[in-house]
């Protein structure tokens, strides 16, 4: 118990001063190293700490041996990294390189491939972090030449992808926070609403071709008045909808649908529609013709008008 607290009291009086050179730890014994990695271990969030046993272990001589579950967990995610096919795999490399740092956190070579996988996930901040854990390590000056160019191009891409979000966020930060979405059909001929759902909840996603999807599925009641009486029906709303800039950067709105309205039959795809943007950006209006009534092909004249909201 004295040992433990002597280790941690002089852990903090390293991190309040700011006293962490190498030679600080140059007298830490093999005791001393173990109760720092049993703390660690209790506190694997205790980055300072980390930083401390990195130190001392590079102190240490002879140099404190690489556990086998710790060398396991690395393989794993060299493995993972070289079969993957999307994020959900660099991640899993990740977690593997998380775990051999956590079981040797002194070991450099496993910080610099969880920052490789980091980077795979465009997590630059992490990558970063981690990369000044390698080059605390580093037994080298090649060592260190090969970590501080690797934080060069770590910081350009961490720049690149901050000034995107920024461009992202000017163009689409509006389409945040929850949208409703109510449709209607009108009879173009009498000018009467036939029918109009109760507001159901439009979802927004990113879309992989770049753009915002709000997409709207839900049970909802709807109001049929074309009979001449306000009649409540039960109606399933699907309906799709890509937020996005052309190339001269005007805004448009897509659906998903009849590629065509005015033919029949007809061909399903994304096709552009005319909308009304509010000028407080919290609307849209969104209208589109048809000329048959599906599935039967006969002539029809109406028209369906989807009005988002912004409620939050």
């Amino acid at each position: 118990m004295q040992k433990i607290l002597r280790v941690m009291l002089a852990l903090l009086w390293t991190v309040s001063t700011g006293a962490v050179s190498t030679g600080a730890f140059a007298q830490t014994s093999g005791a001393e190293f173990a109760q720092m990695l049993d703390i660690l271990g209790k506190t694997p969030k205790d980055d300072a700490l980390r930083e401390q046993i990195v130190r001392a272990g590079r102190a240490l001589k002879p140099a404190p041996a690489i556990p086998e579950e710790a060398r396991r967990e690395l393989i794993r995610g060299n493995a993972a990294v070289e079969e993957a096919a999307g994020p959900d795999d660099y991640a899993r490399a990740a977690q593997h390189y998380q775990g051999a740092v956590d079981l040797a956190p002194w070991w450099g070579p496993a910080y610099m491939s969880l920052a490789r996988a980091q980077e795979l996930q465009q997590d630059y901040r992490s990558a970063l972090k981690n990369l000044k854990l390698y080059m605390l390590a580093a037994a080298s000056a090649e060592d260190t030449r090969k970590g501080q160019d690797y934080q060069y191009a770590l910081e350009y891409k961490e720049e690149k992808a901050d000034r995107a979000k920024g461009d992202y966020d000017a163009k689409y930060g509006w389409l945040g926070g929850q949208w409703t979405l109510i449709r209607k059909v009108y009879d173009d001929k009498s000018g009467i609403t036939l029918s109009q759902t109760e507001p159901i909840v439009a979802r927004s996603s990113i879309d992989s071709s770049g753009g915002i999807l709000l997409r709207a599925a839900a049970d909802t009641m709807q109001h049929e008045y074309g009979s001449g009486a306000d009649r409540v029906l039960p109606s399933r709303v699907e309906n799709s909808f890509r937020v996005s800039y052309d190339a001269s950067g005007q805004l448009i709105l897509e659906t998903y649908g009849e590629r065509d309205p005015s033919a029949c039959p007809v061909s399903y795809g994304w096709h552009q529609i005319d909308f009304e943007l509010g000028s407080d950006r919290r609307t849209m209006t969104a209208t589109e013709e048809q000329r048959y009534r599906l599935p039967s092909c006969e002539p029809a004249q109406l028209t369906t008008v989807w009005v988002f909201e912004r409620v939050q």
